[in-house]
């Protein structure tokens, strides 16, 4: 069962803090390379708030999976694409962006599958690359899919396309 960790929200808010500083500082005399990887990096600390790879999304491949060398901490909405949002955004926009953060453990073999599938946005490319994601704080599987091959929200019995 997840636990968040104990300064997960703290590390949030700060990361989260942080971002509207730089975004809100935009200097011509700041290289853009550098302050994308600044943007970067606070993603990473938003998204591994709670740990790398104990996150409250894992994939089912990750969750029976005991070597750590072979997860990967996956970035569900694509960072350079948040980045590329963030960087348009209006002030009052940010924390909508920021609130699809989120990390999710899944196997290498996973996250070259889901790579394929980059030209998507979010849960879609879990979807598109067949990996079932248990939410590990509820127990409930958010992807899944049928002997068929069809995937599903569980939630809602029907198929997703």
């Amino acid at each position: 069962m997840f636990k968040p960790h104990p300064q997960s929200e703290e590390r949030k808010r700060s990361a989260t803090t942080l971002i509207k500083l730089l975004l809100a500082e935009k200097k011509p005399e700041v290289l853009v390379d550098h302050y994308r990887e600044l943007l970067n990096v606070l993603l990473w600390k938003i998204t591994e708030a709670d740990s790398k790879y104990k996150t409250r999304f894992q994939s089912q491949g990750a969750l029976e999976c005991s070597d750590k060398t072979k997860l990967r901490h996956e970035h569900v909405f694509q960072r350079a694409k948040m980045i590329a949002a963030l960087e348009k955004a209006a002030p009052h926009e940010v924390d909508d962006i920021l609130k699809v953060a989120v990390g999710c453990t899944v196997t290498v073999g996973e996250h070259a599958r889901l790579s394929k599938f980059d030209d998507e946005y979010g849960w879609g490319r879990y979807r598109k690359a067949r990996v079932i994601v248990i939410d590990t704080q509820t127990g409930e599987r958010l992807i899944t899919t049928d002997e068929m091959g069809t995937i599903f929200h569980d939630s809602a019995s029907t198929p997703v396309t």
